[in-house]
């Protein structure tokens, strides 16, 4: 399958895109990371080590190929090392294995959002799944399984036991670390990794006054397929809300 460059642009944008929206919803800062995989190809696109998702262009965005990658993670992980001074690598972000295990293990799978948004990630910590309580929540049906530890995923081991995790969910919550996202399209797994958070907070007050209850099936499956192609329109809302003026 040949991509024109222009295509392979596109897409560098949307990683851009994706990143920046991540950081103006509150949901990530320099840690976590949008990546969209190249179409028919084991290559994808995502942002540098801690590089700020506020500022993230489209010069920016490096290709990671996933064999290439599995055979020098450990050797990525120590490049970032602990120096008293800002990180300016121009290489993966040390927990790019949760992206390269994905796109490995889930052939439609095509974007992957790893943030350590706030509310979710409580909720990994109290060991409560997130339900599919309302209508942006019904990807994320029956619930949302929990990573049990909370260890940083950067070796070939941890990918596939987080791919063990997330079976063949759209989300997945890792114990007092953060959250993974996925979907058939950059759009889909951004918008939804919104809605995760959104989800935690109306199941967290829906607690505090009562007991929060899962929508009927029929209805978790009309939203579900709904939200396949309203996400598209979901993402250019979000993406309208970004500060005029950045340079992508």
């Amino acid at each position: 399958m040949k991509i024109s460059q222009k295509d392979l642009e596109g897409l560098k944008k949307k990683v851009a895109l994706g990143n920046r929206i991540m950081f103006h919803q509150g949901l990530a800062d320099y840690h976590g990371h949008v990546s969209a995989r190249i179409p028919g190809t084991r290559n994808f696109f995502i942002k540098p080590v801690l590089a700020p998702l506020g500022s993230i262009s489209v010069k920016d965005i490096i290709e990671v190929n996933i064999d290439e990658y599995k055979k020098t993670c450990e050797q990525n992980w120590a490049k970032a090392g602990n120096k008293r001074e800002v990180t300016k690598l121009k290489v993966p972000p040390r927990e790019t294995m949760i992206h390269a295990s994905i796109y490995e293990a889930r052939p439609a799978v095509n974007s992957v959002v790893h943030t350590h948004q706030p509310l979710a990630t409580a909720f990994s910590v109290a060991g409560t799944p997130l339900l599919p309580i309302y209508n942006q929540a019904a990807a994320f049906a029956p619930e949302t399984p929990i990573f049990p530890s909370p260890r940083l995923i950067y070796t070939v081991i941890d990918g596939k036991e987080i791919c063990e995790t997330l079976g063949d969910r759209m989300a997945m919550l890792l114990k007092g670390h953060g959250v993974v996202v996925c979907g058939d399209s950059l759009e889909y797994a951004t918008v939804h990794a919104i809605y995760l958070e959104r989800t935690a907070h109306m199941q967290w007050v829906a607690s505090c006054v009562g007991k929060p209850t899962i929508m009927p099936q029929t209805e978790i499956d009309y939203m579900k397929e709904n939200m396949t192609y309203r996400s598209y329109d979901a993402f250019a809302y979000f993406k309208s809300l970004l500060p005029r003026g950045g340079k992508l």
